[in-house]
């Protein structure tokens, strides 16, 4: 039988308490927003925008400070082009922002948003892996990227980007 929530019963308690009984375990639970984590560490948050009834998945990843704009635009128009699912764009802070939009407006069929969730963390993982030949993603030092991902999981206090 198909699970499916009516749309007035989509909520981030509902959507969390989906995302613990597939086996997932958020990090941070806030009243509008709940943040993740990829097998890799990469942090990424599900935001309830409920006046628009859509579920909001985002992250952004680092790049080089050192490289040009127009090869971080290249990234981000070869990513839109290649990768199924999120929009890509280069934020103001020179970083990749990754974000994708789930309706529920007429209602939410839950294996469908746990399946979304799946994809986004391992589309992440996948995009690191795979985009990254010219090292334009830049999590620091080899020594320091694990902080840095950590710090990319967890997002700057205030900073928007993961909501």
């Amino acid at each position: 039988m198909t699970k499916i929530f009516a749309e007035s019963d989509v909520s981030i308690e509902t959507l969390d308490t989906h995302i613990r009984d597939s086996g997932l375990v958020p990090y941070k639970v806030e009243p509008d927003h709940i943040s993740l984590r990829t097998e890799n560490g990469i942090g990424y948050g599900v935001s309830l925008v409920s006046e628009r009834k859509f579920i909001r998945f985002s992250t952004y990843l680092p790049l080089s400070r050192l490289a040009p704009t127009d090869q971080k635009q290249g990234l981000a128009r070869r990513l839109n082009e290649e990768v199924f699912l999120p929009v890509f764009a280069i934020d103001r802070d020179g970083d990749l922002t990754i974000g994708y939009v789930l309706p529920y407006v007429h209602g939410l069929i839950a294996g469908n948003f746990v399946s979304v969730v799946n994809r986004f963390s391992s589309m992440l993982d996948f995009i690191v892996h795979t985009y990254n030949d010219e090292r334009l993603i830049d999590f620091g030092e080899p020594e320091a990227a694990t902080g840095m991902m950590a710090a990319v999981a967890a997002g700057p206090a205030g900073d928007d980007r993961l909501h």
